[in-house]
């Protein structure tokens, strides 16, 4: 992340914000992103949905997107058993607190998205300017960038956490949505490769493979339907109850499921569909409230 361009970006976006209103900002770089008009008083497609959500004052969304805080609602839905093992959470880091750490571990900012640094061996890292890093990091108010606010309802801290492998990690992304008719559907993706070179399948929940895309292009390449789907879903299904959409993150490694994260606004909501009709049905399929109001 190149902290002075993200920095100069969001005093531009405050700056609009706070002089047109959220609203009038949310449909200004709406337009940018996707060269559309923004209709937040009937929205229909995903995308207008998406762009409704970062509205909410749901404390539950802001805690949940938190990568700190959402731990405990994760022990409270799944168990703890699902959470990677977390060394850390602090302000502010140094090198000393580096120094304790393992010689391979994830680093990161609880909000926000783009933080995170992956370490293999901290003894050919400069620690000192990992601190500097990371710690510039936190005074990014990230809910200005693209509008997803409720990341600024909480504080910013750093985390490190536990390298799970140091092979190639298959993330499977579960998009869970429920709409006011009773109906829940959930799609999954499947990514990997570094983060200049992303790659993704999406799947159906019997791994039927999806004849569209959202957000990158799809890939010929095919993949095993896991051994853990059925739990994978269900856990899923647990982690979304509480929301009408939200994608819940999950990482297999050596047989065992590890949860990642809850994204509330993937791509910030400006991913594009091929064919771009399944804007509109992945919109029917969620309430415009992110919280499920008959769930709490």
């Amino acid at each position: 992340m190149d902290f002075e361009y993200f920095n100069k970006l969001i005093r531009k976006h405050r700056v609009i914000c706070l002089f047109f209103g959220k609203k009038n900002f949310l449909k200004y770089i709406y337009r940018k992103q996707t060269e559309q008009k923004l209709n937040l008083k009937t929205p229909q497609s995903f995308r207008e949905k998406l762009q409704l959500h970062k509205l909410t004052k749901e404390p539950l969304v802001a805690r949940c997107a938190n990568k700190s805080l959402v731990r405990q609602y994760v022990q409270e839905k799944i168990g703890e058993e699902y959470l990677i093992p977390q060394y850390f959470c602090k302000s502010k880091i140094c090198t000393n607190d580096l120094k304790k750490l393992p010689q391979s571990f994830i680093i990161k900012t609880t909000n926000g998205s783009g933080t995170n640094l992956t370490i293999i061996n901290k003894n050919k890292e400069d620690l000192q300017s990992i601190c500097n890093k990371m710690n510039s990091y936190t005074k990014i108010k990230y809910g200005y960038l693209w509008g997803e606010f409720f990341y600024d309802k909480t504080k910013n801290q750093i985390v490190a956490e536990k390298l799970l492998t140091k092979k190639i990690v298959y993330d499977y992304k579960i998009h869970c949505f429920r709409n006011n008719k009773g109906k829940f559907h959930q799609i999954i993706e499947v990514l990997w490769g570094p983060k200049n070179d992303r790659h993704k399948k999406m799947y159906d929940t019997n791994w039927k493979p999806l004849k569209y895309s959202f957000s990158l292009p799809p890939e010929d390449q095919s993949f095993p339907k896991p051994k853990q789907l059925e739990e994978l879903l269900l856990l899923s299904a647990k982690l979304s109850g509480d929301f009408s959409y939200v994608r819940t993150d999950f990482y297999i490694v050596e047989n065992k499921i590890f949860f990642g994260e809850l994204t509330f606004i993937p791509t910030a909501g400006f991913g594009r569909f091929n064919p771009t009709r399944f804007d509109n049905i992945w919109g029917s399929w969620i309430e415009d409230n992110i919280i499920r109001k008959d769930a709490l």
